[in-house]
């Protein structure tokens, strides 16, 4: 379950990513390719008003032979925008019998129509935030000319903060940011906790089989019984779905679950004769002593129910407390088959190691009685597979 929120937690990073870098694109994209902006405007026109302004007064005249005309026009191409201007031109029809002698500050080409146009050299070629490009011509004309239409162009320089998105692509950056590093910073420590996780779990499973090593050593013939029981109780829970934290706690329950037989008298517990009927009730006892010392152990969920119900039997005529069916608990219906198990295919002190024959026998004509029918299926099954 957790790898696969993982998974979708960097999906969700990747995607955010590459909207993020999707959307500085989108704002280069729109600093680098800008169209530049015309005004059609006039000289009457409020120059303040507009975020271009233009205007073009006579600053000086006078007479040439002939009877000929000089004006000395001197220009200015205004920004009134918080946007730097660059590649200015201004464009006007040139009045007839008219002619531009000199200029100043820029270059001017006429075309075959009588149009000027006239572009900032490199020195004025781009005009700051509220600031002007100023530029001069002189024109030969019959008669005193005003100029009243002119275009006037002008190639926005635009930055990144100029763009609402530039904004909102940072603010998603940075959330992505705080996402990713905390995000990292839960997997080193989830990392770290599965490790210190897992050194608890080794110390918990050496704990616990030194104990049981003692258990075991009560009777030489069942030396290593008790680990047996625990891998063959997680294997049979392992084919029930049950998940890997349940597993372990399954394993560890397992182990304990003769504990109570360390309170059994030797001479009853390896009696190689058979038990008398107050000898059987003794042995008995390891389940509620097992429970009994149990009882402060709270670190390991439902310890209790392996050591005190791994002898009751699916159809109520076990012991302590002649449970049945379902009201066992499962734990404990588990270890009561790998328990059974362990024992059939053991050597004891009174009978030799049942068959493998003789085993899958007993199991399947006491499924439904002394055992719980699917842990003892899949018992059978593991034993059929080769599994333990």
């Amino acid at each position: 379950m957790w790898k696969k929120l993982a998974d979708k937690i960097y999906i969700i990073h990747l995607c955010l990513f590459i909207l993020i870098i999707a959307g500085f694109l989108i704002v280069k994209y729109q600093i680098h390719h800008v169209d530049p902006v015309i005004y059609n405007l006039k000289a009457s026109d409020n120059i303040e008003a507009k975020d271009i302004g233009f205007e073009i007064p006579i600053s000086k005249g006078w007479l040439e032979k002939f009877g000929t005309r000089a004006n000395q026009y001197d220009g200015a191409v205004i920004n009134n925008t918080k946007y730097q201007m660059v590649d200015w031109s201004v464009e006007f029809t040139l009045p007839e019998n008219s002619e531009i002698n000199d200029s100043w500050s820029c270059d001017y080409t006429i075309d075959s129509h009588n149009k000027i146009t006239i572009k900032g050299l490199d020195y004025n070629y781009d005009i700051l935030p509220n600031d002007r490009a100023t530029f001069g011509f002189i024109l030969f004309s019959p008669q005193t000319t005003d100029i009243e239409e002119f275009t006037v162009k002008v190639t926005p320089v635009y930055k990144a903060t100029h763009f609402p998105l530039f904004y909102v692509m940072s603010v998603l950056t940075l959330i992505w940011l705080i996402s990713l590093i905390s995000t990292i910073s839960i997997r080193v420590m989830s990392v770290y906790y599965k490790r210190r996780r897992e050194m608890d779990r080794q110390i918990i499973i050496q704990s616990i089989k030194t104990f049981t090593n003692f258990i075991d050593a009560k009777d030489p013939y069942t030396n290593g019984h008790s680990s047996r029981v625990a891998q063959y109780s997680k294997q049979i829970a392992s084919h029930m779905g049950f998940n890997e934290e349940e597993l372990d706690n399954i394993y560890y329950i397992a182990l304990l679950h003769d504990v109570g037989k360390m309170s059994i008298p030797d001479n009853i517990l390896n009696k190689p004769a058979k038990l008398l009927p107050e000898e059987r009730k003794v042995i008995e006892t390891h389940t509620t002593n097992g429970a009994e010392m149990l009882k402060d152990f709270s670190a390991i969920p439902d310890i209790i129910a392996g050591a005190l119900y791994h002898h009751e039997r699916y159809d109520g005529n076990g012991y302590p407390q002649q449970l049945k069916g379902d009201n066992i608990p499962l734990i404990a219906r588990i270890i009561c088959v790998a328990d059974s198990y362990d024992a059939m295919s053991s050597f004891r002190c009174y009978r030799d190691a049942l068959s493998k024959e003789e085993i899958l026998t007993e199991l399947d004509a006491c499924a439904g009685k002394q055992f719980d029918p699917e842990a003892a299926a899949i018992m059978i099954d593991l034993i059929l597979n080769n599994e333990i």
